[in-house]
C-alpha cells in the first residue's frame, strides 16, 4: 500500500476551557472540502474544564489532531509557540478555539498560499458572526464600524494590510517566515492582545506582506456584551503600552498613545479631583449598567456611545499601563472617568 503524502498544513490552536463547545469546533474541520490531510495542533493551556479529556478522547476521520498540555496557564503566545515548535508543515494557520472554519477554508488558505508562493506572504481569512448565534448591538458595533475587535468592515479584498492586521484567530504564513526570527510569540505579553501585532511587527521587518482573502471564512463563535468587552479594552490598553515599551519607534501607529500626550499636555490632571477607587469604579458601573440596557435595543447615538465607553476602558488600561498605580495615573483616570460620567448621561437625557 502506498503511503499518504505528508500534510502540507497545520492548524495550531491555543485552547483554555472550551470544553462547553469544542466539539463543535473540531466536527467543523471533519467538513473541509479537500481531499489531502491536515494537521491539527491543540495546545491545552492548563485548562480546568473537560477540555484536555475532550481533545485526547476525540477520534478524528479527516485530519491528524495532535494533542499537548500546558502545565500551567501561560496565555496564548506560550501556546502557540509550542503549536509552531509542534508543526512540521511548510503552511501553518493560526486559529482559535473560538473559531469554526467553513467547509472551504483550509483549501482557500492553501490555494490563496500557492497563488502567492512568496516565502514573506501571509493569508488573512475572514472572521463574521454565525448566523445561528445572537448578535448584540456591541457584537455588531466592535466588528463594524467602531472596529475595536477587527477591522473587516474597513477591509477590501485582495489588499495587502500592515502587522497591525496579524489576526491570530485566522491567518496563514510560511514556516520559513518564521524561521527567519529567532523568537516567536513574545510571552510578556500576559493577555491576549497585541501580542501577534508585536510578533507581525518583527515579521514585516523581515519581509512580512498580509494580503486580506475574504474567501477563507470562518465564524467566531465568542459571545461579548458591554461588560465582557470594557474587560477586553482594558487589557488591550495595558498590552498597548507594553507593545510601544518595546518599540517605540511605532508609538504613533498604536491608537491612543497620542491621545496619552495630549491628555497630560490639556492640563486634565489640573482639574481638582481627588481621586477615589470607590468613586470611580460606581461611575464605570453606572455608565456600564446604563449601556446594557441597549445590548438588543438601538439607539440612535448608540454607536458612537459605544465609541466613547469603550475608548475610555482602552485608554484606562493606557493610563495604567503607563503610570502604573501612581498619583498621576490616578488623578488621570478621576478625571478622564467624571468627563465621561457626565457626558454620557447628559447625552441620554438629550
Amino acid at each position: 500500500m502506498n503511503a499518504l503524502p505528508m500534510p502540507i498544513i497545520s492548524l495550531v490552536m491555543p485552547c483554555f476551557n472550551r470544553g462547553y463547545d469544542l466539539l463543535k469546533v473540531l466536527q467543523a474541520y471533519e467538513q473541509q472540502d479537500i481531499q489531502e490531510s491536515f494537521n491539527l495542533i491543540a495546545v491545552d493551556d492548563a485548562s480546568t474544564d473537560e477540555t484536555y479529556s475532550l481533545l485526547t478522547s476525540y477520534r478524528p476521520k479527516r485530519f491528524n489532531l495532535i494533542v499537548e498540555r500546558m502545565d500551567i496557564n501561560s496565555g496564548p503566545a506560550t501556546a502557540r509557540n509550542r503549536g509552531i515548535q509542534l508543526a512540521n508543515t511548510p503552511l501553518i494557520v493560526f486559529v482559535g478555539d473560538d473559531i469554526i472554519p467553513s467547509t472551504s477554508f483550509i483549501r482557500k488558505h492553501i490555494e490563496k498560499q500557492k497563488h502567492h508562493p512568496e516565502s514573506g506572504v501571509a493569508i488573512l481569512g475572514k472572521i463574521a458572526w454565525p448566523k445561528d448565534m445572537p448578535v448584540n448591538t456591541l457584537m455588531k458595533h466592535i466588528d463594524g464600524i467602531g472596529a475595536e475587535q477587527f477591522s473587516y468592515y474597513y477591509l477590501k479584498d485582495g489588499q495587502e494590510y500592515d502587522f497591525r492586521h496579524f489576526y491570530t484567530s485566522n491567518i496563514s504564513l510560511k514556516r520559513d517566515l518564521l524561521n527567519r526570527i529567532d523568537k516567536w510569540f513574545d510571552t510578556d505579553f500576559q493577555y491576549a492582545a497585541f501580542e501577534d501585532v508585536e510578533l507581525a511587527y518583527r515579521l514585516e521587518q523581515n519581509g512580512l506582506k498580509i494580503i486580506y482573502d475574504a474567501a477563507a471564512l470562518a465564524f467566531h463563535y465568542h459571545y461579548h456584551n458591554i461588560w465582557t468587552f470594557s474587560t477586553r479594552q482594558y487589557q488591550s490598553g495595558l498590552m498597548a503600552c507594553l507593545l510601544v515599551k518595546k518599540h517605540p519607534e511605532i508609538s504613533n501607529l498604536i491608537k491612543g498613545k497620542n491621545w496619552l500626550t495630549k491628555t497630560i499636555l490639556r492640563g486634565a490632571i489640573g482639574v481638582p479631583w481627588i481621586y477615589s477607587k470607590v468613586c470611580a469604579d460606581v461611575l464605570e458601573q453606572a455608565v456600564l449598567h446604563r449601556l446594557s440596557e441597549f445590548e438588543w435595543n438601538g439607539h440612535a447615538m448608540l454607536d458612537s456611545l459605544y465609541l466613547d465607553v469603550l475608548n475610555y476602558f482602552y485608554q484606562k488600561g493606557l493610563v495604567f499601563g503607563t503610570f502604573d498605580e501612581s498619583c498621576l495615573a490616578k488623578r488621570i483616570h478621576g478625571v478622564y472617568m467624571m468627563r465621561l460620567y457626565h457626558a454620557i448621561f447628559t447625552r441620554l437625557r438629550n
